[in-house]
């Protein structure tokens, strides 16, 4: 449409300035021409850009893993005149990330307690970063125990989890319990 309406001014002029005849006709319309072949390159280049915004979110993450599949600890000995002889375990290892800028920790309890006179302690052996471990913890049903403290801004691997049973003595039993592992606001 609007090459059809240049045209026609360029004619209307051409008519009414007729002074060199068919060479200002031919001018005009080379100059509508180059004109129109202007206005449709642009076009064309303007279709071949988009744009649009990409927004990153990075959200607080906090992630736990343990490795080594499931601990059994197997009480078969003990010193004559003293308690059976406590066991240990330490074929796993805890794996963490947090991207947090305040620190964190990682609490351990237990899902239910043992029978009584049977307890669970575990340590972790921190193999990097920026906790550290609170030595060996009882672990209980009633309130979890901070196991790590001091974790932030880090991707630690291979800290060994070192589980270590005592046992007064009890009559032969097997027990299983879930240690629940949380990573928290320190």
């Amino acid at each position: 449409m609007l090459c059809f309406c240049m045209y026609n001014r360029a004619k209307e002029y051409i008519g009414k300035r007729e002074k060199n005849g068919v060479k200002m006709k031919r001018g005009l319309i080379g100059i509508f021409v180059l004109g129109f072949v202007f206005t449709i390159k642009g076009i064309v280049i303007t279709a071949n850009i988009a744009t649009h915004q990409v927004t990153i979110n990075i959200v607080a993450v906090d992630e736990l893993i343990i490795s080594g599949g499931d601990v059994t600890l197997t009480v078969d000995s003990a010193t004559a005149g003293t308690s059976l002889d406590d066991v240990s375990d330490n074929a796993c290892a805890f794996d963490w990330t947090t991207n947090s800028g305040t620190n964190k920790k990682i609490t351990g309890q237990l899902d239910a307690d043992y029978s009584s006179g049977v307890s669970l302690s575990v340590s972790v052996g921190v193999a990097g970063g920026n906790g550290d471990s609170t030595g060996h913890q009882m672990l209980i049903s009633a309130s979890a125990v901070d196991i790590v403290a001091g974790m932030h801004n880090e991707n630690v691997g291979n800290n060994v989890l070192d589980y270590t049973t005592s046992v007064a003595i009890a009559s032969p039993v097997s027990e299983t319990r879930t240690v629940i592992y949380t990573i928290t606001d320190q």
